[in-house]
């Protein structure tokens, strides 16, 4: 066969309710605030207001200038009781189930980036869901559900739309309130066109051309992941494996925020795409695909799986060696620095929420650090906007986005600089979300996907 068959790339769906049930016992999910982690290095002395604090430096392969300031998302896809990924039409155990697949490959690329100093937020480490996984009937056991997204609904139905729509709505949330620079979700193709199953190898990646970042950030990411995948994998195979290239195909998980006047293939349905989108470049890797048994097995021993990951990382080397203008924000509160991966809360809804900014912190103080490859240009300005919201973030700025007056300097790469906010959150009795973002000439850098941060005045939820 070739690449030209109209195949169906079945990777995303939810795995049918039989298949759940199957022969293996599944095992219960563990609690929501073990589904996500981040290793911060340790933080260095607080510089003072205006001051140039020069990059490090490291032996980084991946970011020499100052590694900690770079944050990787990975989401291995699919996990939790109820979602084993596409069937493996060999071996359809749970040891050699996609969602197994993905989580080894995830945490090997997490243990690489680890290495080279670079920050890493999970959107899993283990067989769980964070948005519950709690159906007993089905010998599922884990926590309870939670209506992340806000649809009024939550659980597991015949369909899978609200369970996939709130687990997915979560890992969005995680990812863009780590202030991510890239987010990487990996996947395991299976191929069959009517139902007929295809013995076919191949990788292929996926990304939204539609978001302002989506052709020349996400779009340069997947080049970058595929040709990675690809050389490592077939380095390793003893088969035929097919290059599928990148394709950009808005899924759930990586698609654009909704917007007024779209519509969805069911009637009524609103909640085809996210109601708070990534705000930052991503992919979608089908580094393999279990329909040819030999790349199943290979992709089910842990040789198979280093080299996947070695092959994302390799992408993720050449990404970041070319990106140019980018940013990073940590805000400093009191007890602390607001950045990293948010904790999830407890409750029904979603678990993770703007970091609450304390009444004390005013001035505000704000450091930030060039991560891009490039030196900052000159005239760089720190935008400011402040929004009425009970939602855990803003999907969007707010419509008062303006000058904050802050200087800032033209940094070299890896270089920070703390900088000081006059004025704090309007003094109005609703719960405010601020969005903070550097601007060039051309417009807030939240366009080429330099999530912005954001802060609030108290608790939601």
């Amino acid at each position: 066969m070739t690449s030209r068959l109209p195949f169906r790339l079945i990777s995303l769906a939810l795995l049918l309710l039989l298949v759940a049930c199957g022969t293996t016992s599944p095992s219960p999910a563990p609690s929501v605030a073990s589904a996500s982690n981040s290793d911060r290095p340790t933080p260095s002395p607080t510089p003072g207001v205006g001051e140039v604090v020069a990059a490090p430096g490291s032996d980084s392969h991946v970011y020499a200038p100052n590694p900690g300031a770079i944050v990787v998302a990975i989401d291995p896809g699919h996990g939790g009781c109820l979602d084993w990924g596409v069937p493996n039409p060999w071996d359809n155990t749970v040891k050699k189930a996609e969602k197994a697949d993905t989580l080894a490959i995830g945490l090997a690329l997490r243990d690489l980036l680890q290495a080279q100093g670079i920050e890493v937020v999970m959107t899993r480490t283990d067989d769980s869901a964070l948005a519950g996984d709690n159906e007993p009937d089905l010998g599922c056991n884990g926590p309870p559900w939670r209506d992340v997204d806000g649809n009024g609904e939550a659980g597991f139905e015949k369909t899978g739309r609200t369970r996939t729509r709130d687990e997915l709505q979560a890992r969005i949330d995680l990812a863009n309130l780590s202030r991510a620079d890239v987010l990487v979700s990996i996947h395991i193709n299976s191929m069959t066109q009517n139902g007929v199953l295809y013995e076919i190898a191949a990788t292929q990646t996926f990304y939204d051309d539609e978001t302002p970042w989506g052709v020349d950030r996400s779009g340069a990411l997947g080049t970058d992941i595929q040709d990675g995948v690809v050389a490592a994998v077939n380095g390793l195979a003893g088969y035929d494996r097919q290059d599928r290239g990148t394709q950009a195909v808005a899924y759930y998980l990586i698609s654009r925020q909704w917007q007024e006047g779209d519509t969805c293939e069911v009637t009524g349905d609103t909640w085809c795409k996210p109601h708070r989108g990534l705000q930052l470049p991503s992919v979608l890797s089908e580094v393999g695909s279990m329909s040819l048994e030999a790349e199943s097995e290979l992709l089910a021993g842990q040789p198979g799986r280093d080299a996947a990951a070695k092959g994302v990382y390799d992408g993720l080397r050449a990404y970041f060696g070319n990106r140019t203008l980018a940013v990073r924000y940590d805000a400093l509160i009191p007890g602390g620095t607001a950045g990293g991966a948010p904790s999830a809360v407890a409750g029904d809804g979603p678990p993770f929420w703007a970091p609450v900014l304390p009444q004390a912190a005013v001035p505000l103080q704000i450091r930030l650090t060039n991560n891009g490859s490039q030196p900052w240009p000159d005239g760089l300005r720190l935008m400011v906007g402040w929004e009425a919201s009970v939602a855990p973030y803003l999907g969007a700025p707010p419509a008062n986005l303006s000058d904050s007056g802050v200087e800032v300097p033209a940094l070299t790469p890896g270089a920070s600089v703390m900088v000081e906010l006059p004025t704090g959150p309007p003094a109005v009795m609703d719960r405010l979300i601020g969005w903070f973002t550097l601007a060039d000439a051309d417009g807030p850098l939240t366009r080429n996907g330099s999530a912005a941060l954001q802060l609030a005045t108290r608790p939601g939820g």
